[in-house]
């Protein structure tokens, strides 16, 4: 359902700023979303360090997360990326949008908003839609792509 862009709410937070129905919704999103199983869902992100969800007509349409440093994990990363990086930096992650909702930016728009105020961030993929909104964020591609686990092209962002 594409709507005037003005229609949608994007809003920094914490978790724990959300209600049950909210945070209820985000794991059904990230879960639909296909990068992480529900268990995985349901373990770290309540974790995040923040998040933006995104809101039309007050419900959560679209949720994006600034993960939990995992150094062993970013540097993991900068390894099969040959691109090395501070394994410190947290990884933006978690970006996924109701289907009914698709095509209206909202995947640019959260990322963006949890850059603003995040310092450096990383951020993996493999979709085509995802690295236009990692590049409308301001997120720059590194390194090579390695073969994901899924036999996809997997590529290292950073925003500085």
């Amino acid at each position: 359902m594409k709507q005037d862009a003005d229609k949608y709410v994007i809003e920094s937070c914490g978790v724990g700023d959300l209600d049950e129905t909210e945070k209820k919704r985000c794991l059904q999103l990230i879960a639909e979303g296909g990068a992480v199983t529900m268990t995985t869902a349901r373990r770290d992100f309540p974790r995040s360090a923040m998040i933006a969800v995104a809101r039309s007509d007050g419900q959560v349409v679209g949720v994006a997360s600034i993960k939990l440093m995992r150094e062993p994990y970013a540097a993991s990363k900068a390894k099969e990326a040959k691109f090395p990086f501070d394994p410190k930096t947290p990884e933006l992650g978690y970006v996924v949008v109701d289907r009914a909702h698709r095509g209206n930016r909202l995947s640019s728009r959260m990322a963006a908003a949890l850059a603003k105020n995040s310092g450096t961030l990383f951020a993996t993929t493999s979709a085509p839609k995802m690295k236009s909104a990692l590049k409308s964020a301001g997120f720059v591609r590194r390194g090579v792509e390695w073969k994901g686990r899924r036999g996809d092209m997997i590529s290292l962002w950073i925003r500085s």
